[in-house]
């Protein structure tokens, strides 16, 4: 039971991952940094409850704050690129971030033990939930109460003029802005919310695994979190997160496979690219689904009495 609640719980922190690239992609740009705000949100968190005593609430929101300027930061220079140079400038952006942590070191004594991140020795002892008396189920459900609060933020954000304007820019940026349409401010700010998204996260994330290192930030962390939205579909959020699902639980049926899972993975991918370009649950499927939805049954008509 222990290790199914292991495996939902991470399967919840990667499913906000899927969101946090999902929304960037919505507005028609290509990330492979998202790791990179991950790991300023795990960091961040395990400095604010491990070393400044703050709650684990206000280190969320403090990891999240801060994650979405510097995705604020570096949203402004992205408009300048797009496509596949983008895709490689978040890429140096997360590596920059994952060398900083590599380097950094910043410890104090607290109760007779040194806490902080020790350069490729990573930080360890960040026990606020041992603290707390926070079981595994119960911060599971913290997990899914969060995910659960972004979900709704989404629902929202696809039925209001935000989403619209979203998915429009990434149509075709040129009608967008004759629509008059602000395409800067609609980049930057889905730049700003992933980023918020992946901060949170990782603060969920580095309190859950009660330690952190820099590799947990690399390169095939990106590729796997870009995944599961090209596989789970860009047509609604529900996508990602259904990509974040299959790839995840598939992780822990083929763990027998060991290194050979990412051939499997590969394979999928270029199937779904291959079948789906837009993933399993496109525009296409969401725009039946809603037809399906709204059709109503025929009123019967009424027998005249004779």
């Amino acid at each position: 039971m222990e290790y199914w609640i292991s495996v939902f719980s991470l399967l919840g922190i990667h499913a906000m991952m899927a969101l946090s690239v999902y929304i960037i992609m919505s507005t028609g740009q290509i990330t492979f940094g998202q790791q990179g705000f991950f790991a300023i949100g795990a960091y961040l968190s395990a400095f604010a409850t491990a070393m400044w005593g703050f709650s684990l609430l206000t280190a969320m929101i403090l990891s999240g704050l801060v994650a979405a300027a510097f995705g604020l930061a570096v949203g402004f220079p992205a408009l300048r690129i797009r496509g596949f140079y983008l895709a490689i400038a978040t890429l140096a952006f997360a590596e920059i971030v994952r060398l900083f942590f590599l380097n950094l070191t910043y410890q104090k004594e607290i109760g007779g033990r040194l806490i902080g991140p020790d350069g490729a020795h990573g930080f360890r002892h960040i026990d606020y939930i041992v603290h707390h008396q926070l079981t595994l189920p119960k911060y599971m459900g913290i997990i899914y109460l969060t995910l659960g609060i972004f979900v709704v933020f989404f629902i929202l954000l696809e039925r209001s003029r935000v989403g619209s304007a979203f998915k429009s820019v990434e149509e075709d940026e040129t009608a967008a802005s004759m629509l008059g349409l602000n395409i800067t401010t609609i980049k930057v700010s889905a730049f700003t919310m992933g980023a918020f998204i992946a901060g949170v996260a990782g603060a969920l994330y580095v309190h859950y695994m009660q330690f952190v290192v820099q590799d947990f930030f690399g390169i095939n962390i990106g590729i796997f979190f870009m995944a599961y939205v090209l596989i789970g579909g860009v047509g609604s959020f529900v996508g990602p997160l259904l990509g974040a699902t299959m790839l995840v639980l598939l992780t822990e049926v083929l763990r027998f496979m060991q290194d050979y899972r990412m051939i499997l993975y590969g394979g999928l991918i270029i199937a779904v690219v291959i079948f789906r370009p837009r993933g399993i649950i496109d525009e296409v499927l969401v725009h039946r689904l809603r037809m399906l939805l709204k059709k109503t049954p025929p009123i019967p008509e009424q027998v005249e009495d004779k």
